[in-house]
């Protein structure tokens, strides 16, 4: 049994209000809440992201349960972000809904197509997908993550596509993908969107993904292409990934779920101890964000896959992968995904068990606060879980 079994669990609104607190900002949980935004907005939302910068500001994507209609909501102590949100959503044709402005405090919202930083690569992807297709093109939001990125289905062509904008520009993800694909391994055919360098698009391709059509034989299929790309060595043009800094994971989760500050440093200062001898080894290129979610089937039962969202694709050690992999299937309770895929993977490549077991420590820590932002009811529950889980993974 895990140590941290049995640990304080606080009542989900005592827990709610703690990581509020960490924002450090008048109105933070009425904008956190989900009831309490559904009244400041009046109507029926649900939070699908939430990240704060503490002292500064807070800022939530939501969905019109009614409608589905994507949106945000962000408050801040900054008047020039406040000034500059609304510059932008002017020079888009769009308008802010502000809620508040005290001259030291702004709460405001806008559609997804107003975001301040996603505006014009947005209105920009609209208008070079309507002159490609000679007609206005539907946009199906499919995820919004505000300031950062949106991904949707749009009924270009003769078949859908998938677009992607993001704000700090999809050039080194187009090339990794060029790159893939000249190595043999199955990625979609993403091409770039307008001139920004911010938009891709790609057909929409397959019957869904590994996590909703778990497959066994995919699944083993995607860890002989992974090894495959392990195996090719670092290409020149293939950027380090961000240092893992599991001490860095747990001041992050330690902010908004104090309650949980003695085992998450404790597994943090373990797990940086197990990685150190990885972190000094010879980076490979890695996907960086692999789990099932990634992989798409050719149909709901066929071994033939596309590895996809390569936005963080770079270089790193070969078990960040694979560390990752096995906690989203850990996570989801899917063994045979795990064991599928390692055993395709050793097909081609050498697994270290114990390199293994640490990078899926870490990614257990480093997305335990994923819970909150994207404002799961049983947050509190699934955190906890996460980091036994990643004490499950020191002590295999």
């Amino acid at each position: 049994m895990s140590s941290i079994t049995g640990k304080y669990l606080p009542p989900l609104a005592e827990a709610d209000s703690l990581a509020a607190a960490a924002a450090k900002l008048e109105q933070a949980a009425e904008v956190l809440s989900p009831a309490g935004l559904s009244e400041l907005l009046q109507k029926h939302v649900s939070i699908t992201h939430a990240r704060m910068k503490p002292g500064h500001s807070v800022v939530v994507a939501h969905s019109d349960l009614a409608e589905g209609a994507h949106a945000w909501t962000m408050l801040t102590n900054d008047p020039d972000k406040f000034s500059k949100a609304q510059l932008r959503a002017q020079g888009c044709d769009q308008e802010l809904e502000v809620h508040q402005n005290t001259g030291e405090r702004f709460l405001y919202s806008g559609s997804v197509w107003a975001d301040p930083a996603l505006s014009k690569e947005l209105a920009a992807a609209r208008t070079a997908l309507d002159e490609q297709e000679g007609r206005e093109v539907n946009w199906q939001i499919l995820r919004f993550n505000p300031r950062r990125r949106v991904v949707a289905v749009v009924d270009a062509g003769h078949h859908p596509k998938v677009v992607r904008v993001v704000a700090p520009g999809t050039d080194l993800k187009l090339e990794t993908a060029r790159r893939w694909r000249q190595l043999g391994l199955p990625v979609t055919n993403v091409s770039a969107l307008g001139q920004r360098g911010t938009a891709s698009i790609a057909p929409l391709w397959g019957a869904g993904d590994l996590s909703t059509h778990p497959y066994a034989p995919a699944a083993r299929t995607a860890g002989a292409a992974v090894a495959q790309l392990h195996s090719t060595g670092r290409a020149e043009a293939c950027g380090d990934r961000p240092h893992a800094d599991p001490k860095q994971a747990a001041a992050a989760l330690v902010r908004i779920a104090p309650w949980l500050a003695e085992p998450a440093h404790r597994v943090a200062e373990q797990t940086a101890a197990r990685l150190q001898r990885s972190l000094d080894s010879a980076a490979a290129e890695i996907h960086g964000d692999l789990s099932p979610d990634q992989i798409i089937l050719a149909a709901e039962t066929s071994h033939k896959i596309r590895i996809i969202d390569l936005d963080r694709a770079g270089c790193g050690h070969p078990m960040r992968d694979l560390g990752s992999w096995a906690a989203a299937c850990r996570r989801d309770d899917r063994p045979e995904l795990l064991e599928s895929f390692l055993s395709g993977y050793q097909e081609h490549a050498d697994i270290s068990a114990d390199d293994l077991n640490a990078w899926e420590a870490y990614a257990h820590l480093s997305s335990a606060t994923e819970f909150y932002r994207h404002r799961q009811p049983d947050w509190p529950q699934l955190t906890l879980r996460a980091l036994e889980r990643a004490e499950e993974a020191l002590n295999r």
